[in-house]
């Protein structure tokens, strides 16, 4: 197979909650007079857009080839990258982590995420797990007496920040919030609440909810970033677990980078990029404001070079954690227990935690 970036076509989703917020903040071309949420830019149904394997979906060049696209002999890509447009507040939620997916809904993942915001109105927050100590009994009778709010913990957000949400961690994301969003590829979801909203015939999962919700609270919700600084790029560790690495990168000159024999996911949310590979880089595509591609694991040495400055990339794809990120930050001077903050405050849910 030749390997080359992959240009994916977003699938847009209609949703009750959705805008057309896409459109101004990432230049994205929405289907007329529709609410949209969310946009899937990077899944195992997008269509290829580019190249020899247009037309095909993901999905079908990695039953071809999953070696080649994603570094191992897996049958299914196991992530999910969207943007996501809230104009209403989403339901308070909750997902299964990957064993309680198998057991109940026979479904390889869990659904661990994370948001990187990229624009928020003024005063505009998340629901991010509960403020104190909780119980599922306590959840139920405040369902009852309809004071399910006043148990769930908020936080306030602005663009650039950072969250993470475990797999078990009770969440919604609230009105004016235009997010970028990496989890598993799972679109498994038990809604607690909504809002009271009815008529729209989205059906409450409570106890599914509860039987797979973490009840403690979170005490460090928004992730503090971790530069690596050359003249050419500013390099920023957002998320780090088990299942995806979330970067940043503001690049300012051309630098090259390489695959590592793994997938890599990029989606330009500022400016755009060149991208050129190959044996003496002879090869090049552009990847322009809101647009998504995937490098196949074997695609192996790239260079990116902005198109306008500065550019801002969002890099992800599925670590070894040792490799990939503590010994880089290490040899950056970065002490241990600030990379382990890379993987939320929650130590049971924390994949760097005992490795640093």
């Amino acid at each position: 197979m030749n390997y080359y970036p992959l240009k994916l076509q977003s699938i847009a989703k209609e949703k009750v909650w959705g805008g057309r917020n896409l459109a101004r903040v990432l230049g994205k071309p929405l289907p007329p007079q529709q609410l949209i949420g969310e946009t899937w830019e990077a899944w195992e149904g997008c269509v290829i857009e580019n190249g020899e394997a247009r037309g095909k979906t993901l999905a079908q060049l990695i039953e071809r080839d999953a070696d080649g696209i994603l570094g191992t002999r897996a049958t299914r890509f196991p992530l999910l990258f969207k943007f996501i447009d809230a104009q209403d507040d989403l339901s308070v939620q909750v997902h299964s982590d990957d064993a309680a997916a198998q057991a109940t809904e026979n479904y390889p993942f869990g659904k661990t995420e994370a948001w990187y915001i990229l624009d928020a109105e003024p005063n505009a927050r998340l629901i991010l797990g509960f403020k104190n100590q909780c119980t599922a009994d306590a959840v139920r009778a405040a369902l009852a007496r309809q004071t399910l709010t006043d148990l769930l913990a908020e936080v306030r957000v602005q663009a650039g920040d950072v969250v993470f949400v475990p797999a078990g961690t009770v969440h919604a994301i609230g009105k004016g919030i235009v997010l970028a969003e990496i989890q598993e590829n799972s679109d498994i979801t038990y809604r607690l609440y909504d809002w009271g909203r009815v008529g729209t015939g989205r059906a409450l999962h409570i106890e599914p909810s509860l039987r797979v919700a973490r009840f403690q609270p979170i005490l460090q919700p928004k992730i503090q970033a971790l530069a690596i600084e050359q003249r050419e790029f500013t390099r920023r560790f957002r998320v780090a677990c088990r299942y995806f690495v979330l970067e940043e990168i503001d690049a300012r000159e051309r630098f090259e980078s390489a695959t590592l024999g793994k997938f890599h996911i990029l989606a330009a949310i500022r400016g755009g990029l060149e991208i050129a590979y190959g044996a003496r880089f002879e090869s090049r595509v552009e990847i322009g404001q809101g647009e998504t591609f995937v490098l196949p694991a074997r695609l192996g040495v790239f260079a990116l070079t902005p198109s306008r400055v500065p550019a801002k990339l969002l890099r992800m794809y599925p670590p070894e954690l040792r490799a990939d990120i503590i010994a880089p930050l290490t040899q950056a001077g970065v002490p241990p227990s600030e990379i382990a903050r890379l993987g939320g405050s929650i130590p049971e849910a924390n994949d760097l935690y005992a490795l640093t």
